[in-house]
């Protein structure tokens, strides 16, 4: 149950805001929540997180926490500095215009069927 990033941004409903999603980060499962205290302290390896924030905060929450990708739900944008400082800390921003709820059951799937 995982599959690339890459892969991940292939089948899935999905734009790729920064950073390249590429065959080394090996996705496993997520983590959607939008309290970053949470996220710094239960996201685990392998896990993209999913949420509807979008500030600078983000990027260091998933840097901190070692989290190479956060999917911004409902078509959420971020502002041009924020994705550069994403891209600086090799953090991966994508979106989508799924909700969260329909995103983490679409990525389950994905996850589930995957090769």
């Amino acid at each position: 149950m995982a599959m690339t990033l890459r892969q991940l941004t292939e089948r899935f409903d999905c734009r790729v805001l920064c950073g390249e999603p590429g065959d080394d980060v090996v996705i496993s499962g997520g983590y959607a929540c939008d309290m970053l205290s949470l996220v710094v302290s239960r996201i685990q390896p392998g896990e993209l997180w999913l949420t509807i924030l979008n500030s600078i905060n983000v990027v260091a929450v998933a840097a901190l926490a070692d989290c190479p990708c956060v999917l911004l739900t409902e078509s959420v944008e971020m502002e041009p500095t924020v994705l550069q400082r994403a891209a600086d800390r090799s953090v991966v921003i994508l979106q989508t215009p799924l909700t969260t709820f329909a995103a983490c059951a679409e990525i389950s799937r994905l996850l589930r069927d995957a090769p």
